[in-house]
């Protein structure tokens, strides 16, 4: 369970205003009870450590001291007020040795219940902010909605909380990181170290570890998987798919093999993540051609479980964290873009059939691979994604500890180009954005040539997220 110590520095009316209570009995002053109530409510599989009496003068250091002693058990903290510093008065100018605890911090500002002279130290560090009014709103909804703002926040304490201890399997021959990305322009001009940079950020950051193993591992176990219970799998995909292109059902029984292997590995290995190599790396494994993973992968992130494609461990990480956030996995894929249209355009070979998250489905076809012959080379999936939504486009560097988003609207692919379906990969996404932004914000080297989008507006909570594990940020629709 996550556990986010709570701290408050006053309660009620600001030096226990006895005008307006005189004037207005019949208007709610907030308690801190009251508040805490509300959060629990809002945020299961939340633990609130500590109290809701505010703290005394004289008892800063020991709050202080306690939450360094408590660090390993804690997830993050919740702090109502001002900032505290070591020796200081709770309403004390700096924030420093708050800070030094290294936790993710929520602060929240309590208006009318303080003033806010102290309040703006809270700009740098591992901190974002929210203000809640002691004197609830006129409009009951303006006030739930800042409870759920705070709330909101604290979910996102609660992901990065889900991502320690996180173990990812990688299937590949070239541990650790695999073929695809990191890229040679990315590693340049020492991989090795690139390598070590990676695991140890992966570690500090997001307390995340990846298991590899070999794919001579996973294919031995697709060779032995069920036949029956393969065919089962299958026929579910081909029965819920609205057709099936260039590829047949014996090509579809080899991917739900990989499908099952897949599974077993992550069950063996005890993962809560894969991501295999696929696509040209499985055309030419040495041992015969490994039939592809899009069928698999699609069926996992389904499911709820992130299976990227290609090694790809940054997409990987940005898809966990957009799942702990939004409920979806988001779609991962190659990332291109036409300035003279404003269309970025994503695609890939696998995406979720549900790519909201939830119980909503989206039609699909099983094709097969677009560089491999038709009814060979096992299946992979052509989405067909809504248009007319907004999306969010996202990307973790672990690397650079940075993180680039972007926002717009999913527009017809086939409206822009004849043929879109079936140009190069099978499921893809053209946005509507300020591409010429994109453009000039471009970095290759920092965040490689894939980029995942989750369908809604979720760009405040990924920057909020990327604040509270000091990752820098890169708007790149924003010049």
């Amino acid at each position: 369970m996550t556990r986010i110590y709570t701290i408050f520095t006053s309660s009620g009316l600001m030096g226990e205003c006895q005008i307006f209570t005189k004037y207005h009995p019949d208007r709610e002053v907030l308690t801190n009870e009251r508040i805490m109530a509300e959060l629990k409510a809002r945020c299961d599989g939340v633990e609130f450590v500590g109290r809701t009496e505010p703290i005394g003068w004289d008892e800063v250091g020991f709050v202080l001291a306690n939450l360094k002693g408590q660090k390993g058990d804690l997830d993050g903290i919740l702090i109502f007020g001002n900032p505290m510093g070591e020796g200081l008065a709770p309403f004390g100018r700096s924030s420093q040795a708050l800070l030094s605890i290294d936790l993710p911090i929520v602060a929240v500002y309590p208006l009318w219940g303080q003033w806010m002279h102290s309040f703006r130290a809270y700009k740098e560090g591992k901190i974002v902010t929210s203000i809640l009014p002691i004197i609830p709103d006129n409009d009951a909804a303006t006030f739930a909605a800042r409870l759920d703002d705070i709330a909101g926040k604290i979910k996102l304490i609660d992901a990065l909380a889900k991502m320690k201890g996180l173990r990812v399997l990688v299937v590949t021959d070239r541990p650790v990181l695999g073929e695809y990305e990191p890229n040679a322009i990315q590693t340049e001009p020492d991989r090795e170290q690139y390598e070590e940079v990676y695991l140890r950020n992966l570690e500090d950051v997001f307390q995340t570890r990846l298991v590899v193993v070999s794919q001579r591992e996973m294919v031995d176990r697709m060779k032995a998987a069920n036949e029956k219970e393969a065919r089962e799998v299958a026929r579910m995909w081909i029965d819920e798919a609205a057709g099936m292109r260039g590829t047949n059902e014996a090509e579809v029984v080899k991917s739900a093999k990989l499908y099952l292997a897949m599974k077993e590995l992550m069950a063996i290995h005890d993962c809560q993540a894969i991501t295999t190599e696929g696509y040209t790396v499985f055309q030419y494994y040495k041992d015969g051609p490994i039939p592809s993973q899009g069928l698999p992968a699609s069926q996992l992130y389904t499911e709820g479980i992130v299976a990227t494609s290609e090694t790809l461990i940054d997409s990987l990480i940005t898809q966990q964290l957009g799942l702990f956030i939004t409920g979806s996995t988001g779609f991962n894929g190659d990332y291109l873009m036409d300035t003279f249209t404003n269309i970025a355009i994503i695609g890939h070979c696998e995406c979720p059939f549900n790519p909201w998250g939830d119980d909503r489905r989206v039609p699909y076809v099983i094709r097969n691979l677009p560089l491999w012959e038709e009814n060979k080379g096992g299946a992979c999936v052509q989405v067909n994604l809504p248009v007319g939504e907004t999306v969010t486009v996202v990307k973790f560097s672990v690397h650079d500890r940075k993180m680039v988003i972007f926002s717009g609207e999913t527009v017809s692919g086939e409206e822009l180009f004849a043929g879109w379906d079936d140009i190069l990969c099978r499921t893809k996404l053209a946005v509507k954005t300020d591409v010429k932004a994109l453009f000039d914000n471009l970095d290759w080297k920092t965040f490689g040539n894939h980029r995942v989008a989750f369908y809604g507006d979720h760009r405040q909570r990924f920057i909020d997220l990327a604040a509270l594990t000091g990752v820098d940020v890169v708007e790149a629709d924003r010049v």
